[in-house]
């Protein structure tokens, strides 16, 4: 594991005022250790020591995965262990976020210890990727690009949604992800004005549009894409909205560069929908940031407090959904560059009608 992840993190403890952080995040812990079965886990970083907290079902896996943290054999509930290693420690950070309120009670047993709930500290540092991470990224689109392009012949009318979804999370495995990054979204017709609607037993009929939106995880890291198609012939309006979509979508990416803030991205997007009347109907984000986890730091929204640095990596959704109608979404995985972006999802945004 990379040594220096643990350095910038012990130098937020020092800014920070902490002895110690208690890591429960199954993803933080991967990102600092390397262990990649987190969620039987827990960290407990000094500022001179570290410890692995895990049962002996991974005992072996803690000496493969990240031989430099000492190992203590503690149940995933337990603290006892724990416990031994507090007396010294005066103020100790928990993850707020991932820490439950009765797990909560059991810690402020341990005393005479002060714990100090903090948010983001490891996850700042993960908005910004190594090169062997947005490898690992590049890898994770080119193989949903792949599924897509394996898809594309078999939406037709009489297919199902639901049996689409297997397909591409059967299709991701099978090309080299550990599994799907989310629940696959294959939704038709006036189900496509759901955001995120699950797939079922709907078939698809000539005039549907049809949107997918899915990632695999590789070697740990998330893919996420979406593409909407049409079946022939395209309901009515399709051709203009997608058209209005797509230019939303560019005008994102053309705002993206080290330096910008999420919120002037997802105010450009806005704008232009706005300017074709279609805002209203723009009922998210305009993107995420994509790693360990599907849903992390940064994020392209109005309220975002985040600016882009270089070497994040971040979706650009913009999607318009009308209720009766149907919905329409284009999106990318980009890494964000001093002067712009690197697309890493390069299937065909160009309308398709099949």
């Amino acid at each position: 594991m990379d040594e220096s992840r643990i350095n910038e993190l012990r130098k937020a403890l020092l800014k920070h005022e902490l002895d110690a952080l208690l890591i429960t995040s199954p993803a933080n812990i991967r990102y600092i250790s390397g262990f990649t079965a987190g969620a039987d886990a827990r960290l407990l970083l000094t500022l001179e020591d570290q410890y692995i907290f895990t049962d002996s079902r991974y005992r072996e896996q803690v000496v493969l995965e990240c031989p430099s943290w000492n190992y203590q054999e503690e149940k995933p509930q337990g603290l006892e262990q724990l416990g031994k290693k507090a007396p010294g420690l005066h103020k100790i950070g928990f993850e707020a976020l991932h820490v439950s309120y009765a797990f909560y009670q059991k810690m402020s047993r341990i005393k005479p210890v002060i714990w100090e709930p903090v948010a983001g500290l490891i996850e700042a540092l993960r908005s910004i990727k190594t090169p062997a991470e947005l490898d690992r990224l590049r890898a994770a689109a080119r193989i949903g690009d792949e599924v897509f392009a394996a898809i594309l012949p078999m939406i037709r009318a009489g297919a199902e949604e639901k049996s689409l979804a297997d397909t591409i999370v059967h299709l991701l495995r099978q090309k080299g992800c550990e599994k799907e990054a989310f629940d696959a979204i294959v939704v038709a017709g006036e189900n496509a004005a759901l955001p995120h609607g699950r797939p079922g037993k709907r078939v698809l009929f000539p005039g549907d549009m049809v949107t997918l939106d899915f990632g695999g995880i590789f070697e740990g890291y998330a893919g996420d894409m979406t593409r909407t198609v049409a079946i022939n012939p395209p309901p009515q309006g399709y051709k203009d909205i997608y058209q209005k979509v797509s230019e939303a979508q560019q005008v994102g990416l053309d705002s993206i560069k080290a330096g910008v803030s999420c919120r002037e991205v997802d105010q450009q997007v806005r704008h232009c929908l706005q300017k074709h009347g279609l805002d209203q109907f723009f009922t998210h984000g305009t993107g995420h940031g994509v790693g360990l986890e599907i849903h992390e730091r940064p994020t392209l929204s109005s309220n975002s407090e985040d600016t882009l640095m270089e070497n994040m990596v971040v979706t650009v959704e913009p999607g318009v959904y009308i209720p009766g109608w149907g919905g329409i979404r284009i999106e990318d995985t980009v890494i964000v560059t001093k002067n712009g972006v690197e697309i890493i999802t390069q299937s065909s945004k160009e309308l398709l009608i099949l």
